[in-house]
């Protein structure tokens, strides 16, 4: 599975786990953060599709959590930015541009509660 960072969009090639410590090779972010986990989703309590882990505030800082599963922190961040791409636009006028949407954010977005 290709896996790339949150915050700069690097496309990440790790030897082993990622420990509470790893940082992006590029941009130093922290990996081992709610952003970059398989289990962030906004639409749902919490912003975390797993049950039983615990409430985290900072999303973007490392953390602890267990239940941690590396994800393509970069589709969330193109999401967001497409999505704010398009309200700027219907502020002004504009009609959104076309989606070049991901295969793994459709999907996503299929099973997503409203």
């Amino acid at each position: 599975m290709a896996t790339s960072c949150y915050g700069c969009g690097a496309e990440l090639r790790l030897d082993g786990p990622v420990g509470r410590r790893t940082t992006c090779p590029d941009c130093d972010a922290d990996l081992h953060s709610c952003i970059n986990c398989r289990f962030y989703d906004e639409g749902v309590a919490h912003e975390c599709r797993e049950p039983h882990a615990e409430h985290l505030i900072d999303k973007q800082a490392s953390n602890a959590c267990e239940l941690f599963q590396l994800g393509d922190g970069a589709s969330r961040r193109r999401a967001r930015s497409r999505a704010a791409r398009d309200a700027l636009g219907a502020l002004f006028g504009e009609a959104p541009g076309p989606a070049e949407q991901d295969p793994r954010d459709a999907l996503e977005a299929l099973f997503r509660k409203p």
